[in-house]
């Protein structure tokens, strides 16, 4: 019996999900579990907070944050109002959750409601929170993020200075965080050190403040940059984010699908659209059930492959909508029915392998599978399995 995806350690055979989905991306809670273990400790000085925006970067926000909030996280980022009230309804009232581009004009009062943090960003974002407070007789925390050197979010650095030295509103503010982005963490080079620099240098104007610079990225430029409070999101869910021996990531996601058909194309037949692969000589070919739709890259047509019981099979002409054509030629007919699972991100091909095939960041990759690829759930450590 060939060695397939039934013999994996995070996978159990479940009916119902191949019978309803399409195609299934696997979430291995466990190795989260781990990746979160391991930036804590890269950090020990520091609190580990969880950037879950964009749907935690599509593998699922509301499983994932209570499941870290479990493992004693207390700090969520999220990108708006949106996200933020998708997460403040499955975590503990506790839990901060920040929403790194501040509230929209009109969304104060929902922010204020489901106990968000904005992170002000503009001198127009920090005017709009003072009168909501006012208006609601109520001195409402928030962050505030200064811009040292991404130029893309945040107050400058000059405009924040003469806010704070004219008192203009940050008085009646109770800022619980001060935070800055860093542009290029991984090479610690000398515009790396200059944030830093910078940020040190504003750090005093908000004393009660956490001070939050690193992302994951930062873990690795040094204990100097990790401050009170680092923001993990790639590097939780698997993507690697340094060379660094000591941290190497466990796998959480997997991507699997199935086959639909399995035909015999004579040569000089044409696969796909365009008539893009030209049969050289007889082939077999399996049409399995994904495609753009789903998020899976068009770019991988012709150039890309998959695994079927841990035997490589190349994609042959583009992909589709809905649709991959693979070469099955070399397997043997017994392994290609319909209904056979087909892995597309397993361990013989991480999140990284194929978004660098695709020329894609890996959460580019994630973020793109869409819902009518089904999430499960799953722990090794605990047995666990759920999906939605």
């Amino acid at each position: 019996m060939p060695i397939g995806l039934e013999a994996y350690p995070y996978h159990k055979p479940v009916e119902s999900v191949r019978e309803t989905s399409r195609s299934t991306m696997i979430v291995d809670l466990s190795a989260i579990e781990a990746n979160y273990r391991k930036c804590q400790g890269l950090a020990p000085r520091s609190a580990c907070g969880a950037v879950l925006k964009a749907d935690a970067y599509g593998l699922g926000a509301t499983r994932i944050a209570p499941f870290l909030a479990s493992l004693g996280c207390a700090h969520f980022f999220v990108a708006d109002v949106e996200e933020g009230v998708a997460l403040r309804d499955v975590l503990p009232s506790s839990a901060r959750i920040y929403m790194l581009y501040g509230a929209l004009p009109g969304m104060e009062l929902a922010a204020e409601q489901h106990n968000l943090l904005p992170i002000l960003n503009s001198r127009e974002q920090l005017e709009a929170w003072l009168r909501h407070c006012r208006l609601r007789n109520r001195a409402l925390p928030a962050g505030i993020h200064v811009d040292t050197g991404l130029s893309r979010l945040g107050f400058s650095i000059d405009e924040l200075r003469a806010i704070a030295e004219n008192r203009s509103g940050l008085s009646e503010l109770p800022v619980v965080l001060f935070m800055s982005q860093l542009a290029c963490a991984e090479w610690r080079d000398e515009i790396c050190l200059q944030q830093l620099n910078r940020f040190r240098r504003l750090s005093h104007l908000f004393p009660n403040a956490h001070l939050s610079l690193s992302n994951s990225a930062g873990l690795f430029a040094g204990r100097e940059f990790h401050f009170d409070l680092v923001r993990s999101g790639g590097g939780i869910f698997g993507f690697s984010t340094s060379e660094d021996p000591d941290f190497k990531p466990m796998q959480v996601v997997h991507l699997r699908t199935q086959i639909i058909q399995c035909r015999k194309v004579e040569h000089g037949e044409a696969i796909g659209y365009f008539r893009s692969y030209t049969v050289k000589k007889r082939m077999r070919v399996a049409t399995a059930a994904i495609g753009y739709a789903d998020g899976f890259p068009r770019t991988l047509g012709n150039r890309g492959h998959v695994f079927i019981y841990g035997r490589r099979a190349p994609i042959v002409g583009f992909v589709s909508m809905d649709l991959i054509t693979i070469d099955v030629t070399d397997l043997p007919e017994s392994w290609t029915p319909p209904g056979t699972v087909v892995d597309l991100i397993c361990p013989e091909q991480t999140v990284g392998d194929m978004a660098s095939a695709a020329k894609m960041l890996s959460d580019e990759l994630t973020t793109a599978m869409g819902r009518r690829c089904r999430r499960l759930y799953v722990s090794s450590a605990r047995d666990d399995m759920r999906h939605r």
